[in-house]
C-alpha cells in the first residue's frame, strides 16, 4: 500500500481563478474514512483536478479516483447546470475553448465534495439520481440524453415514493406520486403545463428507446429533441427540491 496521486481532466463550461489545494475527507464507504489531498489548477477546457489515494496499486488509484471525483462533479454539475466531463488522458480532448464559464472557488469545491460524502453514505439513490443527470447533461446522443434524464427522474421516485396499492403498481404512479408530494396537482407542475399524460407519454417514450421498440426516423428523432428541454428542465427542478426536502440544499 501506498499514497498515489492522480491527475484527471474536467472539461466543460467551469473554470477557476487560481490553484486550489485543500484536504478533504474521503468515505466510499461507513466508516472507511480517509483524508485526500485536492488540487485544482487552470486549464483551457474546464481545470486539471488532482487527488491523493491510498491504495495498492496504480490502477486501483486511478478507479479510486475516477469514483471519488466523479461523484463529486455529479453535485457541481446539478448544482451550475454544466454538462461536465471527466477524463484521464487530455490528448484525446478536442482543444476549443469555453467562452464562457461559471467560476468555481474553493468553498463551492469543498460543498460539492462533502455533499457527494453525505448522499453516497446517507441518501445514495438520490446521488445515482444525481449521476443519470450529470450524464443526461454532457452526452451528444438525443437518445441517451433522454434516456438520463428520465432515469435520474425514475431513480428518486422509485427510492422515495410513498408506498402504497397505488405506487404498487409500477414507476408511472411513483413518479406521480412524488410529483404530487412536491408540487400538488398536476395544474400546478411547472413546464409541463397541466399535460396528465406528460409522465405516461414520456414513460413510454424511454421505453421504446431502452427496449428498442421504435423505428428510427428523423420525425422521431426531432420529436425527441423537442421534449429534451422540458424533460431536463423538470429533472432538475425534481432532484433539486427532494433534496431540500431530504434536508439537502443543493442549488
Amino acid at each position: 500500500m501506498r499514497i498515489y496521486n492522480v491527475e484527471l481532466l474536467v472539461s466543460g463550461p467551469v473554470s477557476i481563478r487560481q490553484q486550489i489545494n485543500f484536504n478533504t475527507v474521503k468515505e466510499l464507504n461507513i466508516g472507511n474514512v480517509f483524508h485526500s489531498d485536492i488540487s485544482i489548477k487552470k486549464h483551457t477546457q474546464g481545470f486539471i483536478i488532482s487527488s491523493t489515494v491510498y491504495t495498492a496499486n496504480e490502477d486501483r488509484a486511478h478507479k479510486v479516483a475516477l469514483l471519488f471525483i466523479g461523484k463529486m462533479l455529479d453535485i457541481l454539475s446539478l448544482k451550475t447546470k454544466a454538462k461536465l466531463t471527466l477524463s484521464s488522458n487530455e490528448s484525446l480532448k478536442i482543444t476549443d475553448r469555453n467562452n464562457v464559464s461559471a467560476i468555481i472557488d474553493e468553498e463551492e469545491f469543498r460543498f460539492c465534495f462533502e455533499m457527494a460524502r453525505q448522499l453516497n453514505l446517507e441518501e445514495n439513490k438520490l446521488l445515482r439520481a444525481i449521476s443519470w443527470y450529470r450524464k443526461g447533461m454532457y452526452t451528444e446522443d438525443p437518445f441517451d440524453k433522454f434516456l438520463a434524464l428520465w432515469n435520474s427522474i425514475c431513480v428518486v421516485a422509485d427510492g422515495y415514493c410513498n408506498i402504497n396499492e397505488r405506487t404498487s403498481m409500477g414507476i408511472i404512479n411513483k413518479i406521480w406520486d412524488c410529483f404530487i408530494t412536491l408540487w400538488g396537482d398536476c395544474a400546478n407542475w411547472e413546464y409541463i403545463n397541466g399535460n396528465e399524460r406528460w409522465v405516461n407519454d414520456n414513460n413510454e417514450i424511454r421505453n421504446k428507446i431502452a427496449h428498442g421498440g421504435l423505428t428510427v426516423d428523423i420525425q422521431y428523432v426531432e420529436n425527441v429533441i423537442n421534449q429534451l428541454e422540458t424533460v431536463q428542465n423538470v429533472a432538475y427542478k425534481f432532484l433539486t427540491q427532494w433534496a431540500e426536502r431530504l434536508g439537502r440544499q443543493i442549488e
